[in-house]
Parts: C-alpha cells; sequence; structure tokens
C-alpha cells in the first residue's frame, strides 16, 4: 500500500565520534497518512575524504515507558555518499504502529571504496546542546542572511563547531559551509555579531535615558527655588495682611478742614481722590456741596448710624463682627499659605 508520510517529530544527535569517517547527524518519525503507522529514519554523513559504499548500524526503539520495541541491524547497501553528503533520511529502520519515544543507534561498520572500517573503535563525545537566539535576534538573523533555518547561536569547540541552524560540523570534516543549510560559517558569525553590537547600543542608549529620567526626578529640588517659593508665600501674607489693615477712606491732613462739613465729607468719602483738579459743578454724582442755611437743616436731620465710623460712639453687632474678621484674618491666612507651601514641598520631595 503506497501512502504519504509526513514529519512528527525529529532529534539531532546529542554525540559525535571522534575521528570516525562517519557521523551519525539526526533521528526522523514520520506519521503515514493512511495507516497511521510510525516510521523511523536515520541520518548520517559522509565527514571522510573518501566516497562511502556502504554501512551497518544497530538500533534500539522504545516506547514512552522504556520499553524496547524493535532492536536490529540495518544494512545501508550500494551508497555512493561523497564527501560532505548526507545520506539515509529515505530508508525506513523500522515502522510500528505504536508510538516511539526514543531511538538508540551504534555505528557497527563502514565501507570506504569496499574497504571496510570498524567504527565501534572510534570513542563517543557528548556534544553540548546548541543554544537557541531569542525570536527577535533570530528574525533579524534570518532577514539579512536570506537564510530561514538560523535559529541557534553559532559556536566553537575543541571537536568542530555549531552552524547556526544547529547542525554540528567535526574537525574531521573540515568545512567551512554548513551541508544541510548551505550557510557560509564566517559571514553568519559576522552577520550576528553585527546584530548584537547594533542591539547593545540601542540597550544602552535606552539605560542612558532611563537614568537621566531618574536622576531628574530623584534630584533634590534647589535651595534658591524653595527660598523663592517661602518669599512668595510671605509677600503673599503681607498682602493680605495690608489689604485688611488699609482703612476704608483715606484723609489729607493738609486740605482746608475749616468747614466742619467738608472735613465730615472727607472722613466718609470713598478710597481715592475727592475731588478732581479742575472746578466742576456743584450737583457732581458722587459729591454735594452745602451752602450755610442747608448746613443747619442737614444738622437737623436724622442720622444714620454708620457702625464705628458714626458720630457716637456705640458699637453695633455689625462693628464686632467686623473687628473680629479684620483681627483673625491675616493668622488664619497666614497658616493657609503656610499649609500650601509645605504640602507643595512634601509633594516635590516625597511623592514626586
Amino acid at each position: 500500500m503506497d501512502q504519504n508520510f509526513s514529519l512528527m517529530a525529529q532529534s539531532r544527535a546529542n554525540y559525535y565520534t571522534a575521528g570516525s569517517p562517519v557521523q551519525f547527524v539526526r533521528v526522523e518519525l514520520l506519521k503515514g497518512d493512511v495507516t497511521g503507522e510510525v516510521a523511523v529514519c536515520l541520518t548520517f554523513k559522509n565527514v571522510g575524504t573518501e566516497p562511502l559504499t556502504g554501512l551497518v548500524v544497530h538500533f534500539k526503539c522504545k516506547d514512552a515507558a522504556g520499553q524496547i520495541l524493535c532492536e536490529d541491524d540495518f544494512y545501508y547497501e550500494d551508497l555512493n555518499a561523497q564527501p560532505g553528503d548526507l545520506f539515509g533520511s529515505d530508508d525506513a529502520v523500522f515502522v510500528s504502529d505504536t508510538p516511539v519515544s526514543s531511538v538508540e543507534t551504534e555505528q557497527d561498520r563502514a565501507f570506504l571504496n569496499g574497504r571496510g572500517v570498524n567504527l565501534r573503535d572510534y570513542k563517543r563525545v557528548r556534544l553540548p546542546q546548541p543554544r537557541v537566539l531569542p525570536g527577535s535576534i533570530a528574525k533579524i538573523l534570518q532577514s539579512r542572511t536570506g537564510n530561514p533555518q538560523l535559529n541557534c547561536v553559532p559556536q566553537d569547540t575543541e571537536y568542530g563547531w555549531f552552524c547556526a541552524c544547529g547542525a554540528f560540523h567535526p574537525n574531521e570534516e573540515n568545512a567551512q559551509v554548513c551541508s544541510e543549510c548551505g550557510g557560509d560559517r564566517a559571514y553568519i558569525k559576522a552577520s550576528l555579531t553585527s546584530i548584537l553590537e547594533e542591539a547593545r547600543r540601542a540597550a544602552e542608549q535606552q539605560q542612558q535615558e532611563l537614568n537621566a529620567v531618574a536622576s531628574a526626578a530623584a534630584a533634590p529640588q534647589p535651595q534658591h527655588t524653595a527660598a523663592a517659593t517661602a518669599a512668595a508665600a510671605q509677600a503673599a501674607i503681607a498682602s493680605e495682611e495690608d489689604e485688611v489693615e488699609e482703612p476704608t477712606a483715606q484723609f489729607d491732613p493738609s486740605a482746608d478742614a475749616t468747614n466742619a462739613e467738608m472735613a465730615r465729607v472727607r472722613q466718609y468719602a470713598p478710597k481715592g481722590r475727592l475731588f478732581d483738579d479742575d472746578a466742576e459743578d456743584d450737583e457732581t454724582e458722587g459729591t454735594r456741596m452745602f451752602d450755610a442755611e442747608e448746613e443747619d437743616e442737614y444738622d437737623e436731620a436724622p442720622k444714620v448710624r454708620r457702625g464705628r465710623y458714626a458720630d457716637d460712639e456705640e458699637e453695633t453687632e455689625d462693628d464686632a463682627m467686623a473687628e473680629r474678621i479684620i483681627r483673625w484674618a491675616p493668622p488664619i491666612t497666614a497658616v493657609v499659605c503656610a499649609l500650601i507651601v509645605a504640602v507643595s514641598l512634601i509633594y516635590y520631595f516625597v511623592i514626586a
């Protein structure tokens, strides 16, 4: 029955055999679209200097509980893998209807131009796990290099080098171009170095801006500013006191006071000048002049009490209220202004 297989999972080899002409690269699990069976495929690479014509490997497939589902040898025959070539990904070493969780492989023999080589004599070396790049950096690297497979940090080890696609290239391979993604080793490293340097500069500039804002917010208020604020508050208090204590009418002692009625008019006149400099009619608005006969009638008219400005010395309830307002207004105003200044300073130094 013919059916198509789709990739379920893949895992790269976490070791390499030092000095061996053949390296295990990865294992893939493929699922059939008709039967749902799982096919196990192994990929190897010729890292030697001679063509590879055959390979024998031993494998174990296990389930999630660690139970062995299959253990057998597999023969790759009639190969023509040139140095640097990958092979084996199209050959299923095992097909199972039970989910496979892990696969173990061991290389047995290789045939180079018909000459057999025992691969069990080569020691395994465990490889470090490739480090994955941050998503944003990986996208920039992929865009600049035009290679969508680059998502790891390229790194060098004593046994070889990792490409940014995650593939490992041992020293025996002596390659500068990745055989899996086609990326140039030097170009990828230079591109990533440039990207990381740009990111570092951007981060430093952002940190400097944050430090500048934090320093400005934490800086103490200059003393002259606080003094100016206090002086302004004191001036406002003094202005309030002067305004409250200023008399409601002004009297000029140098003016002619021989006429008693004129003296009384000046005493009760509104604040400001009583007469204009130029002569005006006797019926000027806001000002009335009396002759001698009208003066007597004026004196005989009933007097209206004017509080503390009345002719008599009797004090009314309005007078008492006015005195209390005049007495308590300045200190109350001073206390309110002082509270405003204190609240402003606390907000600036403590809250802000």
